[in-house]
């Protein structure tokens, strides 16, 4: 159950971020603005977690 939630919560904090980054990109006019580019790199850091999440746990129902 804490990993459904684990994962439910990574999903959303995703969402979330890609909302913002289109958001301030829509805001500011561009892609490369300082806004932007931070809320983007945040998403990519979230991602990286989100990913490593999958795969922890994929190699543990392999254990198993």
């Amino acid at each position: 159950m804490e990993n459904d939630n684990m994962e439910s919560t990574l999903q959303a904090k995703i969402e979330a971020l890609r909302s913002e980054m289109i958001e301030q990109a829509w805001i500011h006019g561009s892609l490369t603005h300082e806004k932007v580019v931070k809320v983007s790199q945040l998403l990519d850091r979230y991602i990286l977690v989100y990913q490593k999440y999958l795969l922890k746990n994929l190699k543990m129902k392999l254990i198993s």
